[in-house]
This record gives structure tokens, C-alpha cells and sequence, in this order.
């Protein structure tokens, strides 16, 4: 033990009599453990844990091919909603479109992305909300107005709300509708893939 405190007492001798050494010994252990942090988290979220969705391997997207190859995401409707669910093939189905609405109600109005979905959408996903509860079944029912009510991305909620737990059960205003806040969902929750 006595060897390993001398080590240390003649390194730091070493570092402060050759400041210019000790800086360049400094700069070059951050930018290699900063780069080693920047591919690691970049490995990690692209290769390991690319979506944040439960059984992953189970989950697919419809998409349209094109006579030239391209692709596309696939449309449809209601009722052909309701079909692909009857499939037994098929154990839940959701879907969900992006919107572009603007939050009001305060002194300036502001563009936001925003999503329409299925009842089915975060159960079949298998996303738990951070805070509050997730959007289900009963907030669109089936041939029925849905409900006012919404789930807040996490950024939206860190911006505008400064991170606030007590968020839930208050109103969001978007293009002068009114709707309750029921939930704010995980950091790393995306929609697509």
C-alpha cells in the first residue's frame, strides 16, 4: 500500500512540475473517454435497443411497393382497420397518423407534431408511460367522437411544463379545443421506425 501512495504522490509531482505534459496527458483521456461514450451510446441505440417497443420482433409495418421500388408507408381505413383485426393471424393492430396542430390558449401559438391513434396503439406497442396513464381502448370508442384527452411527448413536457409531475389532469389547448392530460410517455419513445 505504502509503494501505491508513493506512485501517486511522484505522478502528481510529475503533473505539476510539467504542466504543459499534464495538460496534454488531461485533453487527450477526456476526448478518448468522450469517444468511447459517443460510439458506445450510438452502438447501443442504433445495433442493441434500436426502438424502445416490447417484443420488437413481433411488431410489422404495411407498406406499399410501387411499380419503380419504392416504398411507402400503408394507409387505411376504418373498416379495413377492423378487418386486419378480425385476422387470427394478427394478434392486435395499431395505427396512428401525424398531424400538425397548433398549441393555443397562450400569448404566442405554436406549430407542433402531433399523433391520432387507435385505442390499441401503446398496448400493442407494449410502452408504459413515465407519468400518468397511456391512451386506450376507452378514449376511442369504436363509432364514437374520442375522447379530449392526450398523452404528452417527453420533451414537450420538459419545455413546456419545466418537468412537472402534477401536469396530469390539466388542459392542453390545441387549435381552441381543450384536452386533459392524461400521460407523458417514456425519453426515448418514437414513433416509426
Amino acid at each position: 500500500m505504502s509503494t501505491l501512495l508513493q506512485d501517486i504522490r511522484y505522478a502528481f509531482r510529475q503533473l505539476r512540475n510539467h504542466p504543459g505534459f499534464a495538460l496534454t496527458a488531461i485533453l487527450s483521456l477526456a476526448l478518448g473517454i468522450g469517444a468511447t461514450v459517443s460510439v458506445f451510446s450510438i452502438i447501443y441505440g442504433v445495433i442493441m435497443h434500436p426502438y424502445p417497443y416490447a417484443d420488437i420482433d413481433r411488431i410489422v409495418s404495411l407498406s406499399a411497393r410501387f411499380p419503380n421500388g419504392d416504398f411507402s408507408n400503408m394507409f387505411v381505413t376504418g373498416p379495413q382497420l377492423r378487418d386486419l383485426q378480425k385476422t387470427r393471424a394478427v394478434e392486435s393492430v395499431a395505427a396512428w397518423n401525424e398531424w400538425n396542430l397548433t398549441v393555443t390558449g397562450h400569448d404566442v401559438p405554436e406549430d407542433v407534431n402531433a399523433y391520432t391513434q387507435t385505442g390499441d396503439t401503446f398496448p400493442t406497442l407494449g410502452v408504459p408511460p413515465l407519468l400518468g396513464r397511456n391512451l386506450g381502448p376507452s378514449d376511442s370508442p369504436l363509432g364514437q367522437e374520442p375522447q379530449p384527452v392526450v398523452m404528452l411527448n417527453y420533451n414537450f413536457w420538459r419545455r413546456h411544463y419545466n418537468g412537472d409531475p402534477s401536469v396530469i389532469g390539466k388542459t392542453l389547448e390545441l387549435v381552441h379545443k381543450k384536452y386533459t392530460i392524461i400521460g407523458v410517455t417514456r425519453p426515448h419513445f418514437t414513433w416509426g421506425w
